[in-house]
């Protein structure tokens, strides 16, 4: 369990200048993998996700032993899944079980940190795991929660370029007040597996860091249940506090970015109202890369 300080210490972020390794573009190396994708797959597949996705998977594997074999088989599973789930049309369709997962998981979009990452917030308290399993089963809970983090992505407005990148990542925080070691029961943890971890694997390297703030004492047997499902990479970028307020304010993150919920001084843009404004006037496209990345 990461103390509720920092595990070594919370980085101090005093500079706005992009030096965080997420605003560099391509390297070498990494242009050589996007030409083999880019050929092995064909142009025409794998340019049905945006630059900065394909960017996030590139740089999302490199870790693993078998980079290239990683990333071309994450690649093909994003565009079966997205084509599957349709992420980017429901962000504009009339649909009941995008409008029941949004009244049964709620999630508030906040301001930024210095360096641009928009803050994300889920509160256990609104979480209604029992209505949302009546609902759907495993696949389809994915399908749907798809569509909440294609709207994040729109919202970030990221796109990757070939001198330095905007940001294409954002702060993760859920709130754990209110949390009992009951409501983590066999379904729960099924919808926290489904649609937070998982759903990792099929937007790479869009985090910053994930706070869990609020965390009562029970959270402890949850962490142990929940921190095999975590990719070792995510696990590094992973925080429990129990009072966030200063720390956050130490990672650069200002007051008025801050939930009020939190102690800060930020209201909620929720993705339910992002959703309803473009079901009217249309979801922005996210932006490709300004130029060829090869």
């Amino acid at each position: 369990l990461p103390p509720k300080s920092p595990p070594l210490a919370l980085p101090t972020m005093a500079s706005s200048t992009p030096t965080l390794r997420e605003f560099q573009p391509y390297t070498d190396e990494e242009k050589a993998i996007y030409d083999k994708l880019e050929a092995e797959i064909t142009p025409a597949e794998f340019h049905k996700i945006s630059e900065t996705l394909i960017f996030q998977c590139i740089r999302g594997w490199e870790t693993e032993k078998e980079r290239y074999i990683v990333t071309r088989d994450s690649i093909k599973k994003i565009i079966a899944f997205r084509e599957n789930a349709r992420s980017t049309e429901l962000l504009s369709e009339p649909s009941e079980d995008v409008d029941f997962f949004l009244e049964h998981w709620g999630s508030e979009i906040y301001g930024q940190d210095e360096h641009g990452h928009y803050l994300w917030l889920e509160r256990v308290t609104t979480i209604k795991a029992t209505e949302l399993l009546g609902r759907f089963d495993d696949d389809h809970m994915k399908d749907t929660r798809s569509v909440l983090m294609e709207a994040l992505e729109v919202k970030k407005g990221n796109a990757i370029n070939p001198e330095v990148n905007t940001p294409h990542k954002h702060i993760y925080i859920m709130d754990l007040s209110g949390l009992q070691l009951g409501h983590f029961s066999g379904g729960v943890k099924r919808v926290v597996k489904n649609v937070i971890v998982e759903m990792g694997n099929l937007y790479p390297e869009s985090v910053h860091k994930m706070f869990f703030v609020n965390a009562p004492f029970v959270f402890r047997a949850i962490w142990g249940i929940i921190t095999p499902w975590l990719h070792p990479v995510t696990k590094e970028k992973t925080y429990i506090l129990g009072d966030p307020l200063k720390e956050f304010q130490k990672c650069g993150i200002p007051l008025s970015a801050i939930p009020k919920v939190l102690g800060g001084e930020c209201d909620p843009v929720t993705l339910t109202s992002l959703i309803q404004d473009w079901r009217v006037n249309g979801a922005p496209v996210r932006p490709a890369a300004a130029e060829s990345s090869s």
